[in-house]
Parts: C-alpha cells; sequence; structure tokens
C-alpha cells in the first residue's frame, strides 16, 4: 500500500496539460508536475486520489528519446522552463498534442489550422519576472527566477535562452548596484526588508 513519501519509479508515457506527466505504477494512474514523455523518473508520492496518484519527481533516472543536449547553464535548478531538453520541433508537437487532447476529450469538433511556429526559438519572451532573494537560506543577495520547487531561493540568471540578451544585462546591473548597497531584500516570511 503505497503512503505519502513514498518513492516510486515509473515512465512518463504522456504529458497532459497543463505540463503534468503521466504514467502508471503498480496499475495505478500516476501524475506529476513537469516531465517528459518517454522519461523514466524518480518521485515522492504527496496525495492519493480517487483514480489517481500525484507525486513529485525527485530524479530522472533515464532521458526520453526525445531529449537533446541542455542548451541553458541554469536548467535543473531554476523553475523558469519545461522544455529546455527538446528541439523546438519536439516542443511545438508536445504542446499540439495536448491542445488537441484538450479539445478531445471536450468533444470538440474544430477545424484545427495547425500550431503556429514562432519565427524566434530563441530570446522571444518579452516579459520575465524576476525576484530579489537568497541565492540559499542566509546566502548573498541574488536576482533572478525562483529554485525549481523552492519558492525561497532564487537562481541567480547569468543567461537565459528565452529572453534578449538586454534582459540578462540589464538583471546583472541592478543586482550589482543592490550588491553594494549592500541593501537587504524584501523577506516574505518575516515582512522585513
Amino acid at each position: 500500500m503505497l503512503r505519502k513519501n513514498d518513492l516510486i519509479e515509473f515512465n512518463i508515457d504522456r504529458v497532459a496539460f497543463p505540463d503534468k506527466g503521466e504514467g502508471e505504477y503498480e496499475g495505478q494512474k500516476v501524475k506529476v508536475k513537469g516531465g517528459i514523455e518517454g522519461q523514466k523518473v524518480e518521485a515522492k508520492v504527496s496525495k492519493k486520489r480517487k483514480g489517481h496518484i500525484e507525486a513529485k519527481i525527485t530524479n530522472v533516472l533515464e532521458k526520453s528519446p526525445l531529449e537533446t543536449e541542455i542548451g541553458c547553464p541554469h536548467f535543473g535548478a531554476c523553475g523558469g522552463c519545461a522544455y529546455q531538453t527538446l528541439t523546438y520541433e519536439n516542443e511545438l508537437k508536445l504542446k499540439e498534442k495536448q491542445i488537441l487532447d484538450l479539445f478531445n476529450k471536450e468533444g470538440l469538433d474544430i477545424n484545427y489550422l495547425g500550431i503556429e511556429e514562432s519565427p524566434m526559438a530563441q530570446g522571444y519572451r518579452n516579459k520575465m519576472e524576476y525576484t530579489f532573494g537568497d541565492e540559499e537560506k542566509d546566502g548573498p543577495l541574488a536576482l533572478g527566477l525562483h529554485s525549481k520547487g523552492k519558492f525561497y531561493e532564487i537562481v541567480n540568471v547569468q543567461h537565459c535562452n528565452i529572453v534578449d540578451t538586454d534582459f540578462t544585462n540589464i538583471l546583472t546591473i541592478i543586482l550589482e548596484y543592490f550588491r553594494k548597497l549592500n541593501m537587504p531584500h524584501y523577506k516574505k516570511k518575516t515582512h522585513e526588508g
């Protein structure tokens, strides 16, 4: 009998919207946030629901055949991107399948015209929300994106594939400025800063 915090291993068979990896463990459906079809993962059970188990990926044991070399130095630590290990072509196919599955699930008969590719596979995002915080608990001031699965830890983003380089340049200048001032960031738990 599975219990909360038990570790399980299973293969991700499909990815459903919104970014939910699905597979089976001992005949039971398992859902995890993230993951890519074809990965073998280790996950910690977080909840048992009627008809499925919810878990959190703790380790990718085997990569998916769809994955390529990671082009981002922050991937894995940063929680900003889900599909950096996929080619743009495979990312589009995965997202297209998720959308079509939603229409099919609702029984909608649509005139599907296909997915529209972005003219830019990198540097396409025109909005980012960065956060001040600690690199680790009581560590140096950081400015960047939340660590994957750790809301109170921040990853200093030195390079990001999905935004223009101007974003990173501005972020670096702002971080250096506030470090020189030795100004504390706002701490949500204590309401200080």
